[in-house]
């Protein structure tokens, strides 16, 4: 059922890979049970999403480059799909039919994209015009580049008068927050530069359009000055102070953490000692123990024979539990999330509505240098509720072994459930629907409020039933050169009632509400009470059925009713 939103330095020679340009693969028997993922790449009007370079590779950032993103760019409830697509074909922009399938519309909505190879994808509303912008990165010397959403899904590039550049830089991934409370959402963008440079990272969101680059002055010059090989930023708040503090996972043991110190700068707080990943790409942040605070996974690499035949790490992905103060511990080996190959693009997201966070990300790179990763399986971590988890990709019908490289978690449907659309670096993305028959009970919120952060990014959301409190932390940005909506999903199990759901703001004022119904997709407008309960219908009243006897006495009733109202009129 359909529930609408209601009001390395891995230095290499110039490499050339030959793309293969199949067809899409067939989908996959459903695997038995309540639960599976089923390919409707084809089905849904995504056959298109193909990605590849028409001269090959020349070295490492083109075999990591792709991107892919999700939101809903005309207002009108349901996610929409942008796919950049190499230098083979424009960039696409799928928009939801709001049947279950998409139509390639990007040309007709301003975004006839061509000429570089974009990577990168990433929207949020910029201007306060309460609809998303997109920003592509890009690699080769290819430029950031903004396009503004006027209001009806209709975009303008907007890049020339952005300020927002890269110096010949690959930009890989970016974050937004209103690091500074003044309303408007900044920008952080990641390079993975083997020069280093400390520029081109944070910048400042003037108001006016424009940004302007203050990443040398608020923190981050020493970290990154000379050595920044990152790939993923997360804006969170780590200590729960109500500033997004900046988590940044990192390639070659240089995954770091930055405490905002609420005056527009940061401070450094890594702890080499538990920040331990040895190559940080893919990263998700969220609430994953229901502790309430924000824990974060790093995708890195597990090598299957513990011997690195390059310069790549072995030991696996990350999972760092927040001790509550915005420090971490490294959980890794307890909860079971360490084997996932040659990791990229991750999500932290309810996949089967339990009302725990399981973690899926997709693996993969070329046979040069690395043979043995080049048909690396998704990995899908199951939460199994008790801080652990169970892998289950290929047993749910998640079969990708292809070059994964970005995922959009999100309920393309409203069903929902979340679905996963996987951006592969060569050949067609996959879009895995997610058919779930538990019987599990869910809710998803989406937040407006006026100003600038229109959908209000950086904000908290609990939801409290019988079983417990949940807590999500709406954020806009990558998980590796892709995005998932600002929006908060929860899966709540058996539970029949909310009890209570809050809301903490930006700006910290908190909005309570009760009543709220379970199985639905609500968007919240700050301000603005529940909306008033439907008219009472005109008044029902249930008659048992009558068996032969009574029928007779009903109709002797009506009869002596009849002939009393008719002598009353005569006398």
């Amino acid at each position: 059922m359909k529930y609408p939103f209601r009001p390395l330095a891995r230095s290499l020679p110039p490499v050339f890979f030959a793309f293969s340009l199949c067809c899409l693969p067939a989908a996959p028997a459903s695997p038995a049970g309540g639960w599976a993922f089923t390919d409707v790449t084809a089905t849904a009007g995504l056959g298109s999403a193909q990605h590849g370079l028409e001269f090959g590779f020349f070295g490492e950032p083109d075999m990591m480059s792709g991107g892919t993103a999700a939101a809903d760019i005309d207002g009108d409830g349901d996610q929409d799909l942008l796919v950049v697509r190499g230098d083979l074909h424009p960039v696409a922009l799928y928009r939801n039919r709001s049947d279950g399938t998409f139509e390639e519309t990007a040309a007709e909505l301003g975004l006839a994209i061509v000429g570089g190879i974009p990577s990168g994808a990433a929207f949020a509303d910029l201007d306060g015009n309460g609809a998303p912008d997109l920003l592509l990165g890009g690699v080769n010397k290819t430029e950031p580049r903004l396009y503004m959403n006027d209001g009806t899904g209709h975009f303008t590039n907007a890049t020339g008068t952005s300020g927002l550049g890269a110096d010949g830089r690959d930009t890989f991934s970016a974050a937004f927050a209103d690091i500074d409370h003044d309303g408007d959402l900044d920008i952080f963008l990641t390079h993975w530069w083997r020069g280093g440079g400390g520029k081109g990272h944070l910048w400042k969101n003037l108001g006016n359009g424009a940004f302007q680059d203050i990443g040398l002055t608020a923190g981050f010059a020493e970290a990154l000055r000379n050595v920044d090989y990152s790939f993923t930023p997360n804006f969170a708040d780590i200590d729960s102070d109500g500033w997004p503090d900046l988590l940044l996972a990192a390639d070659f043991n240089t995954s770091r953490t930055f405490r905002n110190q609420q005056d527009g700068t940061f401070a450094e707080t890594t702890d080499e000692a538990v920040l331990t990943d040895q190559n940080g790409m893919g990263a998700a942040v969220g609430d994953y123990d229901n502790d309430g605070d924000l824990d974060w996974f790093i995708s890195s690499i597990w090598d299957p024979n513990g011997v690195s035949e390059g310069n790549w790490g072995t030991t696996g992905n990350r999972l760092y539990k927040n001790r509550g103060d915005g420090s971490f511990e490294d959980v890794t080996e307890a909860s079971g999330v360490r084997i996932g190959y040659w990791g990229w693009g991750s999500c932290m997201t309810d996949l089967d509505n339990d009302g725990h966070l399981d973690i899926f990300h997709v693996n993969g790179f070329w046979p040069l240098p690395a043979a043995e990763f080049y048909h690396d399986p998704a990995r899908l971590f199951v939460s199994n509720g008790n801080g652990t988890f169970t892998e289950r990709a290929a047993e749910l019908g998640l079969d990708s072994t292809e070059q994964g490289r970005g995922i959009a978690c999100f309920d393309y449907d409203r069903d929902g459930d979340i679905d996963l659309f996987i951006q592969n670096n060569t050949g067609f993305g996959r879009l895995f629907r997610n058919d779930l028959a538990t019987g599990a009970h869910h809710l998803t919120v989406r937040l407006r409020q006026p100003g600038a952060n229109s959908a209000a990014v950086g904000a908290r959301v609990y939801v409290t039933t019988a079983a417990g409190t949940q807590m999500r932390e709406l954020a806009a940005g990558n998980n590796f050169l892709s995005s998932n909506p600002i929006e908060a999903h929860f899966g709540l199990g058996a539970a029949t009632a909310i009890t209570e759901l809050k809301i903490r703001w930006p700006d910290g004022e908190v909005e309570t509400r009760t009543g709220v119904a379970i199985d639905q997709a609500l968007t919240i407008v700050r301000g603005q009470g529940p909306p008033p309960p439907p008219p009472p219908g005109p008044a029902v009243i249930e008659v048992p059925a009558l068996g032969p006897a009574g029928l007779g006495l009903l109709a002797l009733g009506l009869a002596a009713l009849a002939a009393r109202r008719l002598a009353a009129r005569r006398g």
